[in-house]
């Protein structure tokens, strides 16, 4: 870890580091160095962040889901014991830029990730090696980390891995500061079909591949790797399990080190694929099925943490990496009143809300009140900021970490004066437009920057037109009013344009 953070002192994350740049600048052993304060402070807490996969806003009754459809009682008792957003967003409403921003508190636009997910999935590993991480900034306090769960940021240096059992798995997610790493590579029932635990695949006998059946992507051979493979309904209990595992030993090994752990279960992306146990149990067919199946996923974690006697030490947030997808399961709930993204326009994929608003709730006993409510505007990229905040009693400067994090710590601890609340925020879509909301406010560029879409623009200029919505009147994005407010729209993107040239966004807002 030294290694990295030195990197980044040579190599600094935004602009050319002039000489008074360089005298601002701290490392981050020395902003970090009030850990054993902030101990007494906030008693280091275990942090679990659950981080679904293609769970919409409307998709758990404590978001307004019918119980005759599905029942999520492990998220509405997180809900009822803790704090529940109501205006939570993602940076980008497909799963990998989302999962970057989150680890790295920076924008995944700013890096290699300009549109689409990471692509070739197996690699290379999509997060800078100059960034500081937020497991490396935890460790900096004591905290063990693991990732257990879907991981899709790729691994080595290379561009293509076209065997993952040819060589070490690294750099990977052990480079960036966690401990320990179970994961399926990308997404369930991918082509490789394995896990990866640390660098290697986890039971691997022999090398080489011996590729046979029929996968979910368009029936292509899954790799045969010659390993146990993860078989598309086993994979949420699986990780479950080992998240379970890793709390109990981690622990029981360790019992006064603080831990880490970024849980990303698979449900609910497609294909949807529930336990045999949760088969024909909810109201609405397949896709409610998955959704309780993921809410009992919620639930082995909460009773991990109590059987190991850390549950009232532990913050615990639940969330999505973007909104539901839509897939024929998804259309057969839909026709039965099913609304996975509540009233919203879109989906995932899309610059619509459907595919950025997510559930995101807090528990953390003693410090948030039970059964509280925000609405204040956050976004999962200022997660990282949140816990430098609760750490610390600071964020550091955004030169040396999270550029585009804002802390809502205020908000957790029931101090809500909204002065340090964000005022505006990025998002993309997968096509790699761009859109900010200040306020009640969204301005979409529609500027496309993949390739096919691009170019679609260019033959028809009027794809490109830019839009902008009032979502406190028009939360469904079904009227633009950009020809009635040309003076915020020209307000909007320059403050867009300003939020790109400065490389953070946290610079751009004090000017």
């Amino acid at each position: 870890m030294m290694n990295r953070i030195f990197k980044w002192m040579i190599f600094p994350i935004i602009g050319t580091m002039t000489a008074q740049g360089a005298a601002q600048q701290a490392p981050l052993r020395q902003a970090s160095s009030s850990a054993e304060a902030s101990a007494d402070r906030q008693d280091r807490p275990n942090i679990v962040v659950i981080l679904a996969d293609d769970f919409g806003c409307g998709s758990a009754n404590c978001y307004g889901a019918s119980v005759e459809h599905i029942k999520t009682p492990n998220m509405n008792r997180l809900a009822e014991e803790g704090l529940r957003f109501t205006d939570a967003n993602t940076p980008a409403s497909v799963c990998s830029p989302t999962r970057y921003a989150f680890l790295t508190g920076r924008y995944a636009w700013r890096g290699v990730m300009k549109h689409s997910v990471l692509s070739p999935p197996e690699g290379p590993l999509a997060i800078e090696p100059e960034l500081v991480t937020l497991p490396e900034y935890l460790k900096e306090f004591g905290y063990q980390a693991a990732h257990i769960g879907k991981w899709h940021l790729g691994y080595t240096n290379m561009k293509m891995v076209k065997d993952l059992s040819a060589q070490p798995l690294e750099p990977g997610p052990r480079s960036l500061g966690f401990d320990y790493h179970f994961a399926i590579p990308n997404n369930i029932d991918w082509l490789d079909r394995i896990y990866v635990e640390n660098e290697s695949i986890w039971g691997l006998r022999s090398k080489g591949k011996t590729p046979y059946g029929k996968s979910f992507y368009k029936g292509q051979q899954y790799h045969g790797y010659d390993a146990p493979q993860a078989i598309a309904k086993n994979v949420t209990q699986d990780l479950s399990d080992k998240a379970g595992e890793w709390i109990a030993k981690t622990v029981k090994d360790e019992p006064g080190k603080p831990f880490f752990l970024y849980f990303a279960p698979v449900a609910v992306h497609h294909p949807i694929s529930p336990s045999d146990e949760f088969i024909g149990t909810s109201g609405i067919g397949a896709y409610g099925d998955f959704i309780q199946d993921l809410d009992n996923s919620v639930g082995d974690i909460i009773q991990a943490l109590e059987t190991a006697g850390v549950l009232e030490n532990t913050l615990l947030i639940f969330t999505s990496d973007n909104g539901g997808d839509v897939c024929p399961e998804e259309e057969l709930a839909r026709e039965k009143g099913f609304k996975m993204n509540g009233d919203l326009k879109g989906d995932k994929h899309l610059i619509w809300q459907g595919g950025f608003k997510v559930p995101f709730i807090v528990r953390w006993p003693g410090k948030i009140a039970a059964g509280s409510e925000s609405d204040r505007m956050i976004n999962l990229v200022d997660i990282y900021a949140t816990l430098q905040e609760l750490l610390s009693g600071k964020v550091l400067d955004p030169k040396t970490a999270a550029p585009d994090s804002f802390s809502f710590y205020s908000e957790l601890v029931n101090n809500a004066a909204k002065k340090d609340a964000r005022k505006s925020m990025v998002q993309n879509d997968v096509k790699g437009v761009k859109a900010i909301r200040m306020g009640d406010w969204k301005y979409i560029e529609n500027k496309a920057l993949r390739p096919a879409d691009k170019a679609r623009q260019k033959k028809n200029p009027k794809l490109a037109k830019p839009e902008l919505y009032n979502l406190k009147k028009d939360s469904a994005e079904t009227e633009n009013v950009i020809d009635q407010f040309p003076e915020m729209a020209e307000k909007m993107q320059k403050a867009l344009d300003r939020i790109r040239e400065k490389g953070s966004e946290r610079m751009a807002v004090k000017g």
